[in-house]
């Protein structure tokens, strides 16, 4: 074969490879646009017209006792205090931490104490992330251990404070000192003068007591106005590509997103209450630590500012990456039979596996009046007495909240009432008929 031939063939070749080429770059469609949709989206369309928020904002405790001598417990009678001077205490500098055993909490029988008693336990090497710590690279904590509750004590002579990060077994602490003058006499005068502080008593003796309110005051029930929020934020958020989504309403009027391995329903319950869950049945859980989760979760949720309301954690659970945060309404966890007071997602560290959250905010105050409930001591005679249903060893917490009834399309009803937490549920306690009810 002549070698002119020979060029004319391999020339006929590359101009078909090129063609080829050429047409399948005209036709290429990529399956994940994520960055292209969210640009020709809308900045309304991404928010749900809640706030972002913060580590600190969020991460609370859910109690703040100051004991006085032995066998005298206090609180602040609004629990928003209690939130304002945690999060003044952690811009308060730590330094000289070391670690030492521990026989549970402190005994002290003749000073001041505060203790910190946080709804979750967190790992010890978290205390950098929520509080203000010195020479940080010095930094060093027990290994695998977590603290729930954190205790103040006062050194009067030098008028400074120590805190003591207690494990959640009792036998391991982290202690570092505050050194400041203004900290300490705010927060000492504070337990003297039993400023804007009501009196707690035990439920029952113990390395790590429950405390309940003697007599809680100020108490209000609460009509609100509240608004619907736009659940296709959501499905803006949470889709890969939002204009792929299948959109679907049920016979029950139950309302249906689906892309194929994702899907979103949302529910119109009582009339007014709104909320929404999205699934993605094929993302594989990859482990992460509890900083790992609250991170990428606050990071998902501000994304779409996805707080319309006021929450704190309530959960993080690392064996399969969960996190819930609980509804909040003037310093009390707010709770619903159908838990729409929630925000709870599962999580990897690249994909939302889970994701459920209520669709609703509070716009204003309709009507408050005064409200009594029975009183703590009422309340823990009934606990100890032959109606309970629950031994007092599975009594987690004890908390005044509201509970949410709907009262038309665009109102609802906060009403204080007594919680108890058994085997990680809240339920009310209703002393006039003894009958628990499951939140």
């Amino acid at each position: 074969m002549k070698l002119e031939v020979i060029k004319t063939y391999i020339l006929a070749i590359l101009v078909g490879i090129s063609l080829i080429l050429s047409y399948s770059l005209w036709n290429y469609n990529p399956d994940k646009e994520t960055l292209e949709e969210e640009q020709l989206l809308d900045p309304n369309e991404l928010d749900l017209g809640g706030t972002t928020e913060l580590r600190n904002s969020l991460v609370v405790p859910s109690q703040m006792i100051f004991s006085k001598y032995e066998n005298n417990y206090f609180s602040f009678s609004n629990p928003e205090e209690s939130t304002k001077l945690f999060q003044d205490m952690t811009s308060w500098v730590l330094y000289n931490f070391r670690i030492s055993e521990a026989n549970g909490r402190p005994n002290v029988t003749q000073g001041y104490l505060v203790e910190l008693i946080f709804p979750e336990a967190l790992p010890m090497d978290v205390i950098p992330n929520f509080f203000t710590v010195n020479n940080q690279d010095e930094f060093q904590v027990p290994d695998n251990e977590s603290f729930e509750r954190v205790y103040v004590t006062f050194n009067e002579s030098e008028q400074s404070m120590t805190f003591s990060f207690l494990s959640v077994d009792g036998k391991t602490q982290l202690r570092a000192d505050v050194n400041n003058a203004q900290k300490y006499d705010l927060l000492y005068s504070t337990i003297s003068n039993l400023t804007d502080l009501e009196e707690y008593t035990m439920l029952e003796s113990s390395d790590y007591p429950i405390f309940v309110p003697i007599e809680p005051s100020n108490l209000m029930k609460y009509d609100l106005r509240i608004k619907k929020l736009p659940y296709s934020v959501l499905k803006n958020a949470l889709f890969l590509d939002p204009s792929a989504v299948i959109e679907n309403i049920t016979a029950d009027q139950t309302l249906w997103y689906q892309d194929g391995p994702r899907s979103m329903q949302v529910f119109d319950a009582d009339s007014s209450i709104r909320s929404m869950e999205f699934i993605y049945a094929q993302a594989t859980r990859s482990p992460m630590t509890v900083l790992e989760i609250l991170d990428k979760s606050i990071s998902e949720i501000n994304g779409f500012n996805g707080w319309p309301n006021h929450y704190q954690l309530e959960n993080i659970d690392t064996l399969y990456n969960d996190i819930q945060y609980l509804m909040y309404y003037k310093g009390y966890p707010v709770f619903h039979p159908d838990n729409v007071t929630m925000i709870e997602q599962r999580l990897t560290s690249t994909e939302i596996i889970e994701h459920r959250q209520p669709l609703f905010s509070i716009s204003y105050v309709v009507e408050g009046e005064e409200y009594r409930i029975p009183s703590g001591k009422k309340l823990i005679n009934w606990l100890k007495g032959e109606d309970s249903l629950y031994s007092l060893g599975d009594i987690q917490a004890i908390k005044i909240g509201y509970r949410l009834n709907p009262l038309s399309d665009i109102a609802i009803s906060l009403t204080p009432a007594w919680y108890i937490k058994v085997h990680d549920r809240w339920l009310q306690v209703n002393l006039d008929d003894n009958l628990p009810r499951k939140e």
